[in-house]
């Protein structure tokens, strides 16, 4: 079977990317427990981010509307150029628009993805941490941070980051079992009790 190793990744990141855009989530902003519950409407999503985007308003009033637009749109782009192979300019962007919005936590996840697509582990490892601290249950951040340890060959590392995401959220299994940062792990009885 032919794995595409980032297909699935890609559509979860863009996802996980564009939530905490919504989110709005300013540093030492932690999501609130309405933020942490399903929505169960779409007019009950949009109220709450517009309810949190409101409380990091308040806390940072030297970042302007504009500038946390154009921040949103810079880093979105930054990563899906480094997707789609662009990976030096990618990172520029995601670096703009870090620096246009230091408090948005969906820049952190980006420069993570990037850095990541550029094999830069470590300094991938080091933003998906920043995301952690602001949104200890981000399950993409704790996902990434298993794949890193994966391609480093730490399995102990690796295999207790992935049921940390599973734990929050069951359809990193399917996941997990499709990508080749797991690949060798097929066979290995614990992966294949945590991905079953």
């Amino acid at each position: 079977m032919t794995r595409k190793p980032y297909n699935t990744y890609i559509t979860y990141a863009l996802t996980s990317a564009m939530v905490l855009t919504l989110w709005g989530c300013g540093l030492g902003n932690e999501p609130s427990d309405s933020m942490k519950a399903p929505a169960n409407t779409a007019t009950s999503l949009n109220t709450q981010a517009a309810a949190q985007q409101t409380t990091a308003k308040t806390q940072v009033k030297h970042i302007s509307e504009a500038d946390r637009t154009q921040s949103q749109r810079l880093s979105t782009e930054g990563l899906e150029k480094a997707f789609a192979g662009e990976k030096e300019e990618g990172l520029a962007l995601v670096k703009e628009a870090y620096a246009l919005d230091p408090t948005n936590v969906a820049n952190y996840y980006n420069m993570a993805m990037v850095y990541k697509l550029r094999d830069e582990l470590d300094e991938s490892k080091s933003w998906f941490e920043q995301v952690l601290a602001h949104d200890p249950d981000n399950t993409w951040s704790i996902y990434g941070i298993a794949t890193i340890y994966a391609d480093q060959g730490n399995d102990q590392e690796a295999l207790d980051w992935l049921e940390k995401a599973i734990a929050l959220d069951p359809s990193v299994k399917s996941v997990a079992a499709e990508q080749d940062h797991f690949e060798r792990f097929h066979g290995n009885p614990r992966f294949e009790e945590v991905v079953k």
